[in-house]
């Protein structure tokens, strides 16, 4: 199932990364991708701190290993 957030978070991690959409999944982890490096990573936390109105501690961003990660942290901090 698919809804808003993580629709949003596929948008989001598809246009910084600068990957499509559909070959993001759950269980895509950091280092994976040539794009999800460490600054990949620094750009991306940004760009969802900024999607969501969060604020993303340093701690809670290098808990982002997955995209299922990414999900649960982004819930968790926009409930």
């Amino acid at each position: 199932m698919c809804d808003d957030y993580d629709q949003r978070i596929h948008t989001v991690v598809s246009r910084v990364l600068r990957v499509p959409a559909d070959i993001l999944h759950n269980d895509l982890r950091r280092g994976t991708l040539d794009e999800w490096d460490s600054l990949g990573h620094v750009v991306l936390v940004g760009a969802l701190c900024e999607e969501f109105k969060v604020d993303i501690s340093a701690g809670r961003a290098l808990e982002m290993h997955t995209i299922g990660d990414i999900k649960r942290i982004i819930r968790e901090l926009a409930d």
